[in-house]
C-alpha cells in the first residue's frame, strides 16, 4: 500500500473525509485471496498448497490530480473487476469524484464500464458470516452509502437512482444484490433518495416535467426488480419502500452524509426516524410500495406531481411562480385571477409546419455514424388533428410558411425566416475563441500531406503559417476558410481516396460533421442517386462515403459536375409538389477505390483529388481532441488570411488543385477511345513536329475502323462527342487543307526528311495543337518544329524521336 505521497494532490480527499468523519483506519480495507501454490515433496512428486494473501487498500484515494478515486469490492471481498471491449485483460473498477466538476458531471467512470453496487466493510462482513439483516438501504452516493453504514446502519451505495440495475440482464436487480438479500434474510428494502428529489431548476425550454418523471422511472423499476423475490416464500423479504430526506431540509443536508454531519447531536433520533418507513415524519418522508399498482403508481406519482399540470404545479410552484413553463411537451402558464394552470401551447407545435399548403413535420433521427440528423416529411394533417384532438387550438398554433429557402451564415447574420420562408441551414452552436489546436494542425498535415506549415508554440497556440500557392495543405486551409466565411461560394468536388481502410477519411467527415452539425450529411451512392434528395439536397456539405461511381455510369458524374455549378436546386418530397431553392452544397467523396472512384478526363477543373495514407500511429480518442479544438480551429479560420485569390467560379484556379492523385486517376479510367486516340494523336505530333494538326472526321474515323478485326468500332457519333469532351473545336467554315500522312526520308537520313501530305476537299477540319497533347518535355524535345509549308525538318530529332515508319500503319482499337 506504499505510494509515492508526493505523486497524488490528497487536499481534496482529505478534506472530504474529514467532513464526514472518515478515519484513515475506517477507510482502510484489507483484501484477503487464497492462491494455489505447486512444489515437489522429497520423493519428487508434486503437492499443491493454498496460500492465503493479504492486502491493504484505501477505499477511498486520490489521484495526481487531486480527485477521489473509489475502489469497488464485490460480495467475496475482491475487487469488481471488468473487461474493456478490445483488450485482453480484465482491470479493477474504480469510479471517480471528481475535484472540479466537468459540466454537470461530478463523478466519472471509465467508458463502456458497467455499474456496480458499493458495498462498505460493515455490508462484506455480514454477507461472509451469513448474519441476517432487518433492513437494507440503498442509497446514491459511495460516501452516503459508508457515512451511513458507519453509524450502524446496513446499506449500499449506488452510482445514480437507476444504479441498483444488472448490467447483464435488462432491467433486472443487479445479480449480487439479489445474492445478498437472500443471504442475509433481508426482511425489508428501502430505495433512499436525496432532499432534493422535489427541487426543479425553471428553463424558458426545458420540460420541468424530465426530473421528477425521471425519479418516478426509477422507483417503479426499482419495485418491479423486486418482485420475484418478494414473490418467493424460500425469500425473507416481504416489504419495499421509497423514502427521501424531508425537502425543507435540502438547502441544510440535501444528502445522508450531509444530514449525519449538520445535525451532529441528533444522531440517534435521525436513526429512529429512518427505521419509521412511511411514517417517519421529522427527517424523512417514506412509502411503502408493495403495491406495484396503488403505492406507486397511484400514491407516488401524485406525490410526484406527475398526475396533471395543475398537480405539477402546486408541487413545485416555488420554483415557478408565475413563469410559463413546459411539462410534458405543453407550456403552460398560472393564472392568479382563476387559480388555475391554463394551456400555452403544446411544445409539439414547434414540430410542425404548414410549406404552401403541404404539412410537414421535422423528425430526427440516427444516421449510420449514430449522428442525429434532421429531416421534413410530409404530414398529414387529419394525422395531427387526431393525435392532439384533447388539445384545443393546437392547429391553429402551428407556424405557417409560404416555401422553404436555403440560406447558410455562419456568423451574426444568421436568420431563421427570411420573408416568411424558413430557412433550411441551420446555425453553428461554435463560439470561436483563441486557443490550441495542434491535434487539428497534425490530422489536416496527415490528410492532405503537401509542404505548406501551421506553426505552433509549446502550448499548441498559432504563431504562423507558411503557405504554399498550390500546395495541398494550403489549398484544404483554404477550402475550410472559405467554407466559414465564405458559405455561398461554389468550390470544387474533394475527393479523399486511398485503397487502404483507418487512413482518417471517415474521421475528416466527422470532424466536419462536429463543426456543421445538421447542415451536413453522408450518404452513399444510392442514396444520391434516389429520385427524393430532400435527405441531401438542402445540406451545405453532401459527403457520400465508401463511393465508387461506375466508370460507364456518366449519369452519375454528370449529376456531380451539375451539383458543382449550380445556383438552384429542387427540393423532392416523397408526395409534395417540387420546391426550388438556393443551392450552395459543397460536395465531399471519400472511397477506398484510390484509382478508380470515378472517371475523369483530362483538363477537368472540378476535382480537388488527395491520396490519404496510413497513419503512422493510431489515436483512439483524436475525434474528441478534434472536438475540443474546434472553436480555437475556428477563430484560426476566423482570421487568417486566404493564400488563393479568387479565380473562377469555383475559386481556384485548376493547377492550384491538380495533384499526382488527380492524374493517376485521369490515366487509370480512360476508356479505349481515350486511350488509343491520345496515343495515336502523341505520336502524330511527335512524328510530324507541327504545332497544329488538322483532320476531318472522316480521315479520323478511317484511321480507327479499317482494319480494325475487333468487335469494337467507333461510330461517328462517339468519336464527335470524345472531341466535345476534350475541347477539340472545329471550323465553322469549310476549307482545303493538308494532312500529314508519311515521312519521307532519303537513305535513312533524318536530316533531310521531309513530310508528305494529302490535300483534302473542302470540309470541317478539327484542329489539334501540340501544347494540348504532349508534356512540355516532349514539345522542348521537338524544337525547333517542322515547316507546316514545306515539310521540312529543321533539324535532325534526336533518338527518342526517331519512330518505325510502322507507326503510320492504321490503329487497331
Amino acid at each position: 500500500m506504499s505510494r509515492d505521497s508526493s505523486a497524488v494532490d490528497t487536499s481534496y480527499l482529505n478534506r472530504r473525509l474529514a467532513e464526514v468523519g472518515i478515519t484513515d483506519q475506517l477507510n482502510t480495507f484489507e483484501r484477503v485471496w487464497n492462491d494455489k501454490v505447486t512444489s515437489r515433496n522429497e520423493d519428487g512428486s508434486l503437492k499443491t498448497e493454498a496460500v492465503q494473501n493479504r492486502r491493504l487498500y484505501k477505499l477511498f484515494d486520490a489521484d495526481k490530480d487531486g480527485n477521489i478515486l473509489i475502489r469497488y469490492f464485490n460480495l467475496d471481498g475482491q475487487p469488481y473487476r471488468w473487461k474493456k471491449a478490445g483488450t485482453k485483460q480484465p482491470r479493477d473498477f474504480i469510479r471517480i469524484r471528481l475535484k472540479e466538476p466537468r459540466d454537470d458531471a461530478k463523478y466519472i467512470q471509465p467508458e463502456g464500464s458497467p455499474q456496480f453496487p458499493f458495498f462498505p466493510p460493515a455490508i462484506l462482513r455480514k454477507y461472509k458470516d451469513a448474519e441476517p439483516i432487518t433492513t437494507l438501504y440503498l442509497v446514491e452516493g459511495e460516501f452516503k452509502a459508508f457515512v451511513g453504514s458507519i453509524h450502524g446502519l446496513d446499506i449500499v451505495g449506488i452510482a445514480g437512482i437507476h444504479g441498483f440495475y444488472d448490467p447483464e440482464v435488462k432491467r433486472q436487480l443487479h445479480d449480487d444484490l439479489k445474492k445478498l438479500l437472500v443471504h442475509c434474510r433481508v426482511e425489508k428494502i428501502v430505495l433512499l433518495f436525496d432532499a432534493d428529489i422535489l427541487s426543479l431548476t425553471w428553463s424558458p425550454d426545458k420540460d420541468l416535467y424530465k426530473r421528477p418523471s425521471s425519479f418516478y422511472n426509477a422507483i417503479k423499476s426499482f419495485r418491479e426488480s423486486l418482485q420475484l423475490l418478494l414473490d418467493d416464500k424460500e425469500v425473507a423479504l416481504e416489504h419495499a419502500f421509497f423514502m427521501h430526506i424531508r425537502s425543507d431540509l435540502a438547502y441544510e443536508a440535501k444528502g445522508l452524509d450531509d444530514l449525519f454531519v449538520t445535525y451532529t447531536a441528533c444522531h440517534a433520533e435521525i436513526l429512529e426516524d429512518l427505521r419509521q418507513f412511511q411514517f417517519a415524519k421529522k427527517y424523512f418522508k417514506g412509502f411503502i410500495i408493495n403495491d406495484l399498482n396503488r403505492d406507486v403508481r397511484g400514491s407516488v406519482f401524485r406525490y410526484l406531481g406527475l398526475a396533471d399540470e395543475q398537480e405539477f404545479y402546486e408541487t413545485y410552484e416555488k420554483f415557478i411562480g408565475t413563469r410559463e413553463f413546459i411539462f410534458n411537451h405543453r407550456r403552460y402558464v398560472f393564472n392568479g385571477e382563476r387559480n388555475r394552470v391554463e394551456l400555452v401551447r403544446h411544445e409539439d407545435v414547434v414540430k410542425f409546419m404548414r410549406i404552401g399548403t403541404d404539412w410537414v413535420k421535422k423528425i430526427t433521427q440516427p444516421n449510420k455514424y449514430g449522428e442525429p440528423e434532421e429531416e421534413i416529411v410530409p404530414w398529414r394533417v387529419a394525422e395531427i388533428q387526431r393525435d392532439y384532438k384533447q388539445y384545443p387550438g393546437f392547429l391553429e398554433q402551428i407556424p405557417k410558411y409560404d416555401g422553404f429557402c436555403n440560406e447558410p451564415a455562419w456568423d451574426d447574420t444568421y436568420k431563421e425566416v427570411h420573408h416568411n420562408c424558413l430557412n433550411l441551414s441551420h446555425p453553428l452552436r461554435w463560439r470561436p475563441t483563441e486557443g490550441p489546436f495542434p491535434t487539428t494542425v497534425r490530422f489536416l498535415k496527415h490528410i492532405f500531406q503537401g509542404n505548406g506549415e501551421v506553426v505552433m508554440d509549446g502550448q499548441g497556440r498559432f504563431v504562423s503559417e507558411q503557405a504554399i500557392l498550390g500546395d495541398s495543405l494550403t489549398v484544404a486551409l483554404d477550402y475550410l476558410t472559405i467554407l466559414l466565411r465564405f458559405p455561398k461560394q461554389k468550390l470544387p468536388v474533394l475527393i479523399l481516396v486511398s485503397p487502404e481502410n483507418e487512413t482518417g477519411k471517415t474521421t475528416f467527415l466527422k470532424f466536419l460533421r462536429i463543426i456543421f452539425g445538421t447542415n451536413m450529411c453522408t450518404i452513399n451512392i444510392d442514396q444520391f442517386n434516389s429520385r427524393f434528395n430532400a435527405h441531401f439536397i438542402t445540406k451545405f456539405i453532401i459527403a457520400i462515403d465508401e463511393a465508387a461511381i461506375k466508370i460507364d455510369r456518366r449519369v452519375e458524374k454528370e449529376r456531380l459536375k451539375m451539383l458543382v455549378t449550380s445556383d438552384e436546386a429542387y427540393v423532392e418530397y416523397k408526395g409534395m409538389d417540387l420546391r426550388r431553392v438556393s443551392f450552395y452544397g459543397k460536395v465531399i467523396i471519400c472511397s477506398n477505390e484510390a484509382d478508380s472512384v470515378l472517371k475523369i478526363d483530362q483538363g477537368e477543373s472540378r476535382w480537388f483529388v488527395v491520396r490519404v495514407p496510413v497513419p503512422d500511429q493510431k489515436d483512439p480518442d483524436l475525434e474528441l481532441k478534434l472536438k475540443d479544438e474546434v472553436e480555437a480551429f475556428l477563430f484560426f479560420l476566423r482570421n487568417r488570411s486566404i493564400v488563393h485569390p479568387r479565380r473562377n467560379r469555383l475559386w481556384f484556379e485548376p493547377e492550384w488543385i491538380i495533384t499526382d492523385q488527380f492524374n493517376t486517376i485521369v490515366n487509370a479510367t480512360k476508356d479505349r477511345i481515350d486511350r488509343v486516340f491520345e496515343d495515336w494523336m502523341r505520336d502524330q505530333f511527335k512524328l510530324y513536329r507541327l504545332q497544329k494538326l488538322q483532320y476531318s472526321i472522316s480521315h479520323l474515323l478511317s484511321i480507327f475502323n479499317e482494319g480494325n478485326a475487333s468487335k469494337y468500332r467507333v461510330d461517328k457519333t462517339e468519336l464527335k462527342a470524345y472531341l466535345k469532351r476534350r475541347n477539340v473545336a472545329s471550323e465553322k467554315h469549310a476549307q482545303r487543307f493538308k494532312i500529314p500522312v508519311s515521312l519521307e526520308i532519303p537513305e535513312n537520313d533524318f536530316a533531310d526528311a521531309t513530310i508528305k501530305f494529302i490535300e483534302v476537299n473542302p470540309t470541317f477540319p478539327y484542329i489539334f495543337y501540340m501544347k494540348d497533347w504532349l508534356p512540355p518535355e516532349d514539345i522542348e524535345e521537338a524544337k525547333p518544329f517542322s515547316d507546316p509549308e514545306t515539310g521540312k525538318y529543321y533539324r535532325k530529332p534526336s533518338q527518342s524521336m526517331r519512330h518505325d515508319l510502322a507507326t503510320q500503319e492504321k490503329l487497331p482499337l
